[in-house]
């Protein structure tokens, strides 16, 4: 099985179970298509602080969705508040492969929850999740 396998299979795992409830399926659905163009954007540390910042449970669901992922990378990740410190202390090189790999991760999080949870990209969210 390759990495991007892997990727996927982990992503359905944990996008699956929030298919039953509508209402969480659409926020969090929301913020998954969001969250690459902030990374693009904003850049990794910053989207995922803002995100973090939120204090949503969907928002922070997400965030332990990727440190999940991520921990392959950096074995000191394990949920949502330390991926955004090891991601604020990483070294450039370590801080670009987080970044590659998140945004690999993250395209499989955006495709299921698009077929999985039925959220559109027009889905609207708390105005503020809009912008860093």
């Amino acid at each position: 099985m390759n990495l991007d396998q892997q990727r996927a299979i982990l992503a359905y795992q944990h996008i699956e179970p929030l298919a039953s409830d509508k209402a969480r399926a659409r926020k969090y659905g929301a913020m998954t298509l969001k969250l690459p163009i902030l990374v693009r954007t904003a850049g990794l540390c910053q989207a995922l602080h803002f995100v973090h910042s939120r204090k949503d449970t969907n928002c922070t669901l997400l965030l332990d969705h990727l440190a999940d992922q991520l921990i392959r990378v950096d074995e000191k990740i394990r949920d949502a508040t330390t991926l955004c410190e090891q991601v604020r202390k990483a070294e450039l090189r370590h801080y670009l492969h987080l970044t590659r790999e998140a945004t690999a991760t993250l395209q499989w999080y955006a495709r299921l929850a698009q077929s999985v949870l039925k959220v559109e990209r027009t889905a609207d969210i708390d105005a503020d999740e809009a912008q860093p």
